[in-house]
């Protein structure tokens, strides 16, 4: 929602006028202000902690919905502000995207074209020590979704 700029400025020059505040402390408080709002950047935060904690290999333990059980590997290696994840799902012949904040794990809805299907892959978990927990969505272009579980072990 945008604001009316003008508010600010109708009731900073009613503050001045009144000489509630000095004129000093007008510039601090303008001043303020503008470096608060400029501060306030989601790209500027540093996640490289975090992602350092989710690199590595990992052995999946993956569960559909109807309880058929798989085990592969798959490795996450760092990509700009997230992760690539190879081998997603034992399935996957291009890496999938992921990010992580602090323990939550995404995979931001993306989709991939084969030659005779599309589907879209997204889903969220939690990362805790060496142990990443998540579930994860395959839906297909003709409206069927695969819902997954996974257990991931960090290998040492």
């Amino acid at each position: 929602m945008n604001k009316n700029p003008l508010v600010f400025f109708s009731t900073f020059t009613r503050f001045s006028t009144h000489k509630i505040f000095s004129n000093s402390f007008l510039l601090f408080l303008l001043g303020s202000m503008t470096f608060v709002m400029g501060s306030c950047n989601e790209d500027d935060e540093d996640f490289s902690a975090d992602i350092e904690k989710v690199v590595g290999t990992y052995n999946v333990v993956d569960t559909d919905e109807d309880d058929e059980v798989e085990n592969y590997s798959v490795t996450t290696t760092k990509s700009g502000n997230g992760v690539e994840i190879t081998n997603f799902g034992d399935i996957m012949y291009v890496p999938v995207k992921a990010t992580i904040r602090g323990n939550i794990f995404t995979i931001p809805s993306q989709t991939f074209k084969g030659k005779t299907i599309t589907i879209t892959i997204y889903g969220q978990g939690t990362l805790t020590g060496n142990n990443l927990t998540f579930e994860y969505t395959i839906e297909t272009d003709d409206d069927f979704l695969l819902e997954h579980t996974c257990n991931a072990t960090k290998q040492e």
